[in-house]
Order: C-alpha cells, then sequence, then structure tokens
C-alpha cells in the first residue's frame, strides 16, 4: 500500500508540474475562440475517417471562427490564422520562420533541404542556392524546358479525340525529364529507372499528412510500428539509389571539368548540379557534400510534383472554360506572330495566360495549408501566441475570402487584372509562400509553367466535363482532385 501511495502522489505532483509548465498555452487557448475539445485526444477525432476528406473537415472546422482560433490535436495547441494582417505579420518576422516540427516528417525523404531547414542554416543555404534561379539561369534553362513540352505534345498525340485521361501523369514524366537534364545538363539518356518515382513522392506526401494528423504518429517509436513506416522505407532506399547513381556518376566528372583550368569558365557551369558542386568548393563550412544531395533530392521532389499539379488544374478550368481558352489563344498567336515556337522574350507578352495559371493556383493552392512553430513568445495584434505552439497559416481560406475575392469559388482570372491586384490586400494571394519562407523558384516555375501550357495548347484544344462546382477536392501537401486530372483533347483546326 505505501509503494502504491508513493506512486500516486509521484503521478500527481508530476502532472502539476506538467500542468504548470504548459499554463500559457490553457491561457491563451481560454482566450481564442474555437470548437469543445475533448481531453487528451482534443481535436483530433475529427480528422480521424477517410483522409479524401480532411480537406473539407478543415475548412468545416475553421469556417464558423475569426482569425486566430484554436484547435487542439493532441496535447499540441494548433492557433489558425486566416486573416491576411495576420498573416503578413506572422511571415514577415524572423521569429516565426522556423517551419513546425512535423516537417521532420519529410526529413526521411528530403533530408535537410531549403523545404525543412531552418534558422541560420536555411538562410545561409538559401542565400547561396538563390542565384541558381535567377533570370540568367532561367533564361539557360527555357530551351529544356522547351524541349520536354515538345516531347509532352508529341506523346499527348496518342491521347486526341479519344476518352478523358488524367494528364497528370503524363506532365510528371515530363518535369521529371526536364529537371534531370537541367541537373545533369542536357543528357537525353539516364541509365537510373525514374518511372515510379512521381507516384513515390506523392505516395511519400500522402504518409506525411497521415502523420500530422494522426498524433500517436508523431511518435516515432509508435509509427516504426506501422505499415507506413515499411512503405516509407522502400520508397526512401530507391530516392537514395537515384541520387547516389547521379552523385556516383556525374560529381567526379564535374570536378574534373572545374579543375581543368584549359577549359573557359562559361563553359565549366553549364548545369545546376555543376554549380552547386562549386558551391560546395568555394563554400565548404556552409555547405557539404550531404546537404548538397539533399537540395537536390528536394528539387527533384518538389518541382515535379508542384508545377505538374498547377499546370494540370489550369488545363482543367480551362478546358471548363472555352470562352477563356479562346482568349489565351488569340493572345497566344499574337504572340507567337506567325513564327512555330515562343521566344523566350516573348513569355512576358502572355498576360491573360499569366492571370489563368495565377487564378489556377489561387482556387488550388500549391500549398492550402502552411505550418509554424513557435520558438518564443510572439504578439500577434492583441493576442501573445506563447511558446511551444503550432501556428497554422490558412492559405486555402485566404484565397476563398470573399472580403478579398470579387467571385471567389469561380475561375476568373480577371483577379489579377493589375488594377484588381493594386487595390487587394497582398497577403491575400500565397501561392508561393512570402516572407523568409518565400519560394525560391517561383520565377523558375512561371516560365515553365507557361511554356508547357502554351505549348499544349498550341497543338490541342482542351474540353473538360462538368463545372468546378461539381469538382471533388481533397488535400494531402498541394490541393488535388478526387478523380483525377481528367481532360479531353482535339488537334486545332
Amino acid at each position: 500500500m505505501s509503494v502504491l501511495y508513493v506512486m500516486l502522489v509521484f503521478v500527481f505532483f508530476f502532472l502539476v508540474y506538467f500542468l504548470w509548465c504548459r499554463r500559457k498555452l490553457y491561457i491563451t487557448s481560454g482566450k481564442l475562440p474555437g470548437p469543445f475539445a475533448w481531453p487528451i485526444i482534443g481535436n483530433g477525432f475529427y480528422f480521424l475517417g477517410n483522409p479524401d476528406d480532411l480537406l473539407e473537415k478543415i475548412i468545416n472546422i475553421t469556417k464558423d471562427y475569426s482569425s486566430p482560433m484554436k484547435l487542439w490535436m493532441g496535447p499540441r495547441l494548433v492557433i489558425f490564422i486566416k486573416d491576411p494582417n495576420q498573416l503578413q505579420i506572422l511571415m514577415q518576422s524572423s521569429k516565426m520562420s522556423k517551419k513546425s516540427y512535423v516537417y521532420r516528417f519529410l526529413e526521411p525523404f528530403m533530408g535537410k533541404g531549403l523545404f525543412t531547414s531552418a534558422g541560420l542554416q536555411h538562410k545561409t543555404q538559401r542565400k547561396l542556392l538563390q542565384p541558381l534561379f535567377g533570370p540568367t539561369y532561367i533564361e539557360s534553362y527555357s530551351y529544356l524546358f522547351q524541349k520536354h513540352a515538345d516531347k509532352l505534345a508529341k506523346t499527348l498525340e496518342s491521347k486526341v479525340d479519344g476518352k478523358d485521361f488524367d494528364i497528370l501523369h503524363y506532365l510528371h514524366d515530363a518535369a521529371f525529364e526536364a529537371t534531370m537534364d537541367i541537373m545533369l545538363e542536357d543528357k537525353n539518356e539516364h541509365t537510373f529507372d525514374y518511372k515510379d518515382m512521381p507516384a513515390y513522392v506523392r505516395r511519400f506526401y500522402h504518409i506525411f499528412i497521415q502523420r500530422i494528423f494522426k498524433f500517436w504518429y508523431h511518435l516515432d517509436f509508435v509509427f516504426k510500428f506501422s505499415s507506413y513506416y515499411k512503405e516509407q522505407e522502400h520508397m526512401i532506399k530507391i530516392a537514395l539509389t537515384i541520387t547516389k547513381e547521379i552523385t556516383d556518376s556525374r560529381v567526379p566528372e564535374i570536378l574534373e571539368r572545374m579543375n581543368d583550368f584549359n577549359i573557359p569558365v562559361e563553359l565549366r557551369a553549364p548545369s545546376m548540379l555543376e554549380s552547386m558542386m562549386e558551391m560546395v568548393n568555394e563554400n565548404p563550412n556552409c555547405l557539404n557534400e550531404e546537404q548538397f544531395r539533399d537540395h537536390m533530392m528536394t528539387f527533384v521532389a518538389t518541382s515535379q510534383d508542384t508545377q505538374s499539379s498547377a499546370i494540370a488544374f489550369t488545363l482543367m478550368m480551362l478546358g471548363m472554360h472555352p470562352e477563356i481558352q479562346g482568349e489565351v489563344m488569340s493572345e497566344l498567336n499574337e504572340a507567337l506572330a506567325g513564327k512555330e515556337k515562343l521566344e523566350y522574350s516573348d513569355l512576358s507578352k502572355l498576360k491573360c495566360m499569366e492571370m489563368c495559371i495565377k487564378e489556377s493556383m489561387r482556387l488550388f493552392p500549391l500549398g492550402p495549408f502552411l505550418i509554424r512553430d513557435t520558438i518564443e513568445e510572439f504578439h500577434l495584434d492583441k493576442w501573445v501566441l506563447p511558446k511551444g505552439c503550432t501556428v497554422v497559416l490558412g492559405v486555402y481560406n485566404v484565397h476563398k475570402d470573399p472580403k478579398y475575392w470579387d467571385r471567389p469559388e469561380e475561375f476568373y482570372p480577371k483577379h489579377f487584372l493589375p488594377e484588381a491586384t493594386a487595390k487587394r490586400h497582398s497577403y491575400a494571394y500565397l501561392p508561393f509562400s512570402a516572407g523568409p519562407r518565400r519560394c525560391v523558384a517561383q520565377q523558375y516555375s512561371y516560365v515553365n509553367m507557361k511554356i508547357i501550357v502554351s505549348t499544349i495548347l498550341q497543338k490541342f484544344k482542351i474540353s473538360c466535363d462538368g463545372s468546378l462546382s461539381d469538382l471533388s477536392i481533397m488535400t494531402d501537401v498541394s490541393i488535388r482532385p478526387k478523380n483525377g486530372y481528367l481532360i479531353k483533347i482535339c488537334h486545332r483546326r
């Protein structure tokens, strides 16, 4: 009995200490609006069930509360932000640039690349890598974008006048091949088998989302007993095989060329991989070989999935809105001016196409929810966000807020006319994040998307059954249609 008594006393004082250490979380929670949370599990039960319904559940649970609002995911306080003024304060602050601890779930696949790193490491490596996505480099990549866009259009010939089909698979292949050429100096053949890589990336994102919302999987020792872990390990092994073959086959050759001073300087750095290797040599204390591989894997994974999804949604929207597709084609024909292909300088003339791409990314943002952790108390308007909570930035919510969008639930490219953009809050549209963690590849992505969309539209007329209101969507790290990116194509006459 005495032993039991001592144990109960110990448990009692441990709980008192535990609650005392977390008192600021509970005080803040008591002041914020939000749904009722059960002890221990919080609001976690609400997100159980079919993962395809996750987006709908997030929207439903957040729509009736003002910003900021609270949720409890198990013992974790989550503060949800969907007001542009508050988003601006948070995203511009270096104190809130640390991505949430949940992003460590991506590290087995991506390592500590720009997407997952934090603090000084992220700042330093971002500064080193940003020039790779500058105007000069992007222009040099554009012929590779065009090369693979042409190859994609040729592949799509087999789908002409047929049934509707999911175009994402074809876009993934084109994006991956273009990425490999950019990384590896325009090699026409690669010895490694990459055909399943896009599917692995999507599946890994699915596992990532499952770990976020099933809070018991936050514990590594619990996750290791799940079927997800075995699947993840299999995908990581394949990804590492690909990156190892890239580095083993190309890095020695690159180093030899870099050290051959008989080769003119302008011919020594034709590929992104070579440029990154130069950075490793010149900045060994800032960028080591392991980080180099992490950045390579991050670039490969993110470039193929996010851009492909944005292009696929844009084509679907143009297929659902033939009158807008006609306007884009008129603009495209004017820019071509009788030429077979666009030149790089012509891309800036495609204003209507750019508005369509941006509107598609408003409706279907690449990152619908961004997650940060507070590393210290943070003052947000009249609120004090305590250290140790998770902050979710509701990009999807603000993209649909009628305060900032005339037709929030419609595909309406005129949202991005210069006069409309000028009067709208700058943080009401966040397709590539903002602040210190803004995507370094934003312009790279826009150029690639314009080239692919214009090449497809030159050859094919797009149609898409149904309407935007009929489209059922879901989320993992991006927004996706539940039934696939289905379009039909026919030759332009």
